[in-house]
């Protein structure tokens, strides 16, 4: 009985002890690598930048305690995007060990505008892949969209993709819920259906019927229906189809 009581006694206090080394560690690991010069990051190289100030990426590693221990991919670009409006796609991140503490080597790539797109006084950008960003870096780019519903055109991204795409000389686009009207940068009026009916067939022809229209006959609108139908108004002899 007195032996078993021991060995009890003995396993209580090794464990109390070990959890109080592990608390110590706890306590003091913060100090030692925040003064530890191995820990600290001495010099810091970015690449990639277009549009962002270089002090936000500073200011975001030094927020990280500039110790390289803390500066990871994920936590680094959540921070930036934070304050860059979800401008940043993706970053890469290099550490160059010396005796005297760390070089990081950072490779920014900044989402580019696919579409600017704007409600009222809200403006924001859609990148190629349909991801929304709204950095304070960047002004209104081509082709510009304007809506009556910003989460209209994030649900039907891929018909104002499509749009572009097909139509690479489009300057403005005005969307509705019940038509779309775009004009292309050589001053053509498109009226189109809403951008829910716009399917690829339809935007193929609407291309080659501009192709062949605006060069040769001075068309000034062009209006096509979901049936594909085009008129085409503004040339020499009045309307076509």
């Amino acid at each position: 009985m007195e032996k078993g009581r021991w060995g009890k006694e003995l396993n209580f206090t090794l464990t109390v002890l070990w959890l109080f080394s592990m608390a110590l560690a706890g306590f003091f690991a913060p100090y030692f690598t925040d003064n530890i010069p191995l820990f600290k990051v001495k010099a810091v190289h970015v690449e990639g930048l277009r549009s962002i100030p270089l002090h936000i990426i500073i200011e975001e590693i030094r927020n990280l305690k500039n110790n390289w221990l803390f500066i990871n991919k994920r936590i680094l670009l959540e921070n930036i995007n934070k304050n860059t409006g979800n401008a940043v796609e993706d970053i890469e991140i290099d550490r160059v060990f010396a005796s005297s503490g760390v070089e990081l080597r950072i490779n920014i790539k900044e989402r580019t505008p696919f579409v600017s797109v704007i409600h009222g006084d809200r403006k924001v950008f859609f990148d190629e892949k349909g991801v929304v960003f709204n950095s304070p870096f960047i002004n209104v780019a081509e082709p510009i969209v304007y809506t009556f519903d910003i989460d209209y055109i994030q649900r039907n991204f891929s018909k104002v993709r499509g749009l572009v795409v097909h139509l690479k000389e489009i300057k403005e686009v005005y969307i509705t819920d019940i038509s779309t009207i775009a004009y292309l940068k050589s001053g053509v009026r498109l009226i189109l259906p809403p951008l829910t009916l716009l399917d690829e067939s339809l935007l193929e022809k609407l291309k080659r019927v501009i192709g062949n229209y605006n060069i040769d006959m001075q068309v000034k609108e062009l209006e096509i229906n979901t049936d594909g139908l085009i008129i085409a108004r503004g040339v020499k002899g009045g309307e076509r189809d």
